[in-house]
């Protein structure tokens, strides 16, 4: 995980906070993502932001949609 710890630390500096199990979960996800891709892993730093992002985005909407519901 360390040989993307700068991708991490970037994020963090705008604003991502992350857990390093969160951010391990990622790159994992991010390294299938490459193979099937048909890409090499040096791929995956280009990928991660975006995949963080993403991740920000799903949360949000998660934590929306059950607080609607919660409200019903």
């Amino acid at each position: 995980m360390q040989e993307y710890e700068s991708v991490k630390q970037q994020l963090e500096k705008d604003g991502y906070k992350i857990s390093n199990a969160e951010f391990s979960c990622l790159v994992e996800y991010a390294k299938r993502k490459v193979k099937i891709a048909g890409k090499d892993e040096s791929y995956i730093p280009i990928l991660l932001p975006d995949m963080v992002k993403e991740y920000f985005f799903r949360m949000g909407v998660n934590l929306e949609t059950m607080s609607k519901m919660m409200k019903e």
